[in-house]
């Protein structure tokens, strides 16, 4: 018999659909990897040049022997095309950085009069002081303005881009913008202010504070004096007179000076130094020992510290140089050592203001005497000029090296230093030579110990991790440290882990394997609900609604976690207690009868809270935390009450287990309910007991857990209690549904096996099916993680946003992600704050993409795993 053979065909329709769908699934999965590739790759982009070092090139100099012979001091413009030096003999000298051509010169001090000096290094202030005991301040800088091209020469008119022209006393250059600029030196001084008309001013300080800048200054008389220079205008008719208000310090010359002695120059000290804009004064001799006055209050000096800017090991002191802020002293010594000394207050500091001075940083020249210090005006950058012709640029709070520069000349030593106002120059004064070199920094305040170690900060009390990016003041040291920002995302999911995942792991536990299918669907479906609520609305709820319900109710909150479970717990015995027929009636409603146990431990918290406050913090949970009153046993009883917990129950199910079930044997489901729901009873009360002991012997030893880096602190209305709180709330959805569905997928004939061998259906879930679904719930948490460690809106609204390294649940913290969303708008592009935002997005996406990677591996093997069962 001959069998015809149909012939199956695929319409073409079909097949296109089946390609079309093909190439959009590879599509869609290739730029999706490529997506995150780039975004990867991006971050690093960006990153990279925090770590890259700094570099220099000379631009410019010119021959300076017998030229530029020994200046007190040097300023360059900002364009660095033109300087000034200023000699003893009171002469200004104007030059050309390029080719040092001579622009200007000028007398502005008789010569042999001037004795001491000043140059901030903010701004243009200068103060002069004399020998005749008078002192003149002043400013002493660059003024530019952009002349019209048709009032100058044709050959001016013609420049090109980047060329110099001089114009008189003035150098014009064209702008890349295609203007003229042109620049000239302005001097501005004030006319004489007497501070002793019969001894002439040996040292000299100021700090230049709006209208009545600070002075301090030593007479050669041994006097030390600290005025304000206040000016008054005469309306009528217009005059300015200047007046010294201030006080005289006691004098640093044990024995006072002449007629008895004379000083030897020894004796003498060799510099004067304003701390703080006139909080210190402090003078330090040429063998590096140093006087330093508390001028709080000018009506009582008082000497507050002696001490020595020079170590065992160091030298003899040669240079002294202030940072930006007039609170950090750099002190060089003959053999290269140079250390940055600022005030500390420590806790056994027995000076009359509290504090002392620290060599928080050292840098070493390899053995050349330093002979030149230079300070920046708009960072805490510091160069270092030595005895054989080597400069260091450093960047001092982060200890970075960002340049060695040599001469060439090891027999010239450097004279003089200058770092140019934006950071971007480096110019140097020989006895043969001036030389100009192109400065490039890179980012030398994000150095990987700046970054992720303890960074001694100006005026701190020691090393510390901190994040302060940005300062109301120009003198501001910025502060990178990652760390209190990535402690900050890992608390906060930390403490949305430990309210969500009990409660997402639970509840998968309850709804797949005792609840009633109809219900199960209902509930899964709300719960999954949950998860298309918006971050910024939880956010907006929990500091505008949670945050002040839970500081009215603190004591409330915290009875709460120990009477909702405990409710329910009770009303899970007795449930064993009511007669079986009734309870199998009962049980398709069992799920609202559990909901309707919630508003008891609600009630049992609002009556209990009161009590426990009274009781455990002496009426005032808030004083207790500050540390006002009270021991700490009432924090210990809340912290050891769930460990005790929990080894009573793991205690009596291991060890009293099988004795309650020898005892049980025989007895009907009522007597075996009383005898579980005594066992319970009498598990709570012993938890509760020795919770009590353990908590009173503590406290008794002296150990507190409040203050710095413990588990309690001074409360924050936004603190990790809120944010635990919402954010488990956020990350409950996700962990449900996926432990949901890992429980569900164990395979029914394992449960029928169990349940057909006589095991409950508890003893089914806990010891068959949680066992064999490890691996998918383990996933849930990972990726809940992943979840809790990339939210913004949530920890930004109701974290409080302080980077502060405390593990306190009652105070805040600020996030990775939240550091991001509040700073990167105002970071400047390419400036080391940008790039240190990105490096944090980078540590958040590493975080995120491992995270999620291992449970994606583990959620793999589970389905593997199932698929052999």
């Amino acid at each position: 018999m001959k069998h015809r053979t149909r012939k199956h065909t695929t319409r073409w329709t079909v097949r296109a659909a089946d390609k079309i769908a093909t190439v959009g699934i590879t599509v869609g999965g290739v730029g999706t990897i490529l997506a995150v590739s780039a975004v990867c790759v991006f971050l690093v982009a960006v990153v990279i040049p925090l770590f890259l070092p700094g570099s220099t090139d000379v631009a410019s100099g010119f021959d300076a022997e017998g030229s530029l012979d020994s200046p007190i001091h040097m300023g360059i413009d900002e364009y660095r095309i033109m300087g000034w030096a200023l000699f003893p003999s009171g002469t200004i000298e104007v030059f050309r950085l390029d080719t040092g051509e001579l622009l200007e010169e000028r007398q502005i001090f008789e010569a042999g009069t001037l004795t001491a000096s000043s140059f901030p290094i903010e701004g243009d202030a200068v103060g002069f002081g004399f020998d005749n005991g008078s002192v003149r301040i002043g400013s002493i800088g660059f003024s530019t303005d952009f002349p019209d091209p048709e009032t100058l020469p044709a050959e001016i008119r013609d420049l090109v881009m980047g060329d110099v022209a001089s114009d008189g006393t003035a150098l014009i250059e064209r702008t890349p913008e295609g203007q003229l600029r042109r620049q000239r030196l302005d001097i501005d001084l004030n006319e004489p202010v007497v501070v002793d008309s019969l001894h002439g001013v040996v040292l000299l300080d100021i700090v230049a504070e709006g209208s009545a800048p600070i002075l301090a200054t030593l007479t050669s008389d041994g006097s030390l004096r600290l005025n304000r220079i206040e000016q008054f205008e005469n309306l009528m008719t217009g005059e300015v007179t200047q007046e010294l208000r201030g006080t005289v310090f006691p004098t640093p010359f044990p024995g006072g000076i002449t007629p008895v002695r004379e000083l030897t120059p020894e004796e003498w000290p060799s510099h004067l130094v304003i701390l703080e804009a006139g909080i210190s004064i402090m003078l330090i001799w040429p063998d590096g020992h140093l006087l330093r006055y508390d001028a709080r209050d000018l009506s009582s000096p008082q000497i507050a510290e002696r001490g020595t800017l020079i170590r065992e090991d160091s030298g003899e002191l040669s240079e002294v140089r202030m940072l930006l802020g007039q609170a950090t002293v750099l002190a060089g010594d003959s053999n290269g050592i140079v250390e940055a000394w600022f005030k500390h207050q420590p806790a056994d500091a027995r000076t009359t203001d509290g504090a002392v001075l620290a060599a928080a940083h050292r840098f070493d020249g390899a053995g050349a005497p330093v002979t030149a210090l230079a300070s920046s005006p708009r960072s805490r950058l510091a160069a270092v000029g030595y005895g054989d012709g080597r400069i260091h640029v450093y960047q001092v709070t982060s200890g970075k090296k960002i340049a060695e520069i040599s001469t060439g000349s090891p027999g010239r030593p450097i004279n003089e230093l200058v770092i140019t106002p934006k950071n971007d120059g480096l110019v140097a004064l020989t006895s043969e030579r001036l030389w100009h070199w192109d400065l490039d920094i890179g980012h030398p305040e994000a150095t990987l110990a700046a970054l992720f170690t303890p960074v001694w900060y100006e005026s701190y009390e020691k090393p510390s991790h901190v994040w302060q990016s940005s300062s109301a003041t120009d003198d501001f040291e910025p502060k990178f440290g990652l760390w209190p920002l990535v402690f900050g995302t890992l608390k906060a999911t930390l403490y949305s882990l430990l309210f969500g995942a009990p409660l997402a792991l639970l509840a998968a536990i309850f709804s797949s394997e005792f609840m009633a299918p109809a219900f199960r669907n209902r509930v899964k479906t709300l719960i999954e609900f949950m998860a298309s609520l918006p971050s910024v609305v939880l956010g907006f709820l929990a500091a505008l609604v949670f945050a002040p319900f839970v500081q009215r109710l603190v004591p409330t909150v915290m009875v709460s976690f120990l009477t909702i479970p405990g409710t329910i717990l009770l009303g899970a015995y007795v449930w064993q207690l009511l007669p079986q027929t009734l309870t199998l009636r009962l049980s398709q409603y069992r799920i609202i009868l559990l909901l309707a146990l919630l508003p008891l431990g609600m009630a049992l918290a609002m009556w209990l809270g009161p009590i426990a406050e009274r009781v455990l913090f002496l009426g005032d949970i808030k004083l207790w935390l500050n540390g006002n009153q009270g021991s700490g046993f009432g924090g210990w009883f809340f912290l050891v009450l769930p460990a005790t917990i929990l080894v009573v129950a793991v205690f009596m199910t291991q060890t009293l287990g099988p004795w309650f079930r020898d005892r049980s044997t025989g007895m009907d489901r009522s007597q075996v309910g009383l005898l579980d729901f005594s066992r319970f009873l009498v598990g709570a009360v012993l938890a509760g007991v020795i919770a009590l002991v353990v908590a009173w012997l503590t406290s008794q030893t002296g150990l507190d857990p409040r203050g710095p880096g413990a588990f309690f602190g001074t409360y924050v209305q936004r603190n990790a209690l809120v944010v635990g709180f919402v954010m488990g709330f956020a990350i409950i959805p996700i962990i449900y549904t996926i432990a949901e569905d890992a429980l569900s997928a164990v395979p029914e004939h394992l449960r029928a096996a169990s349940l057909g061998a006589g095991a409950t259906p508890w003893q089914t879930a806990f010891r068959i099916v949680i066992p064999t679904a490890m691996s998918g719930l383990f996933s849930a948490l990972m990726i809940g993680l992943g979840r809790a460690v990339g939210e913004t809106m949530i920890v930004l609204m109701a974290a409080g946003n302080t980077p502060i390294l405390e593990i306190n649940i009652f105070n805040g913290f600020r996030t990775l992600s939240a550091n991001i969303a509040v700073e990167l708008p105002e970071a400047v592009r390419d400036s080391t704050h940008y790039r240190t935002l990105f490096l944090a997005a980078l540590i958040l996406f590493t975080m995120t993409f491992v995270i999620n990677t291992i449970a994606e591996i583990v959620r793999l093997r589970f389905r593997k795993r199932a698929y052999q069962l």
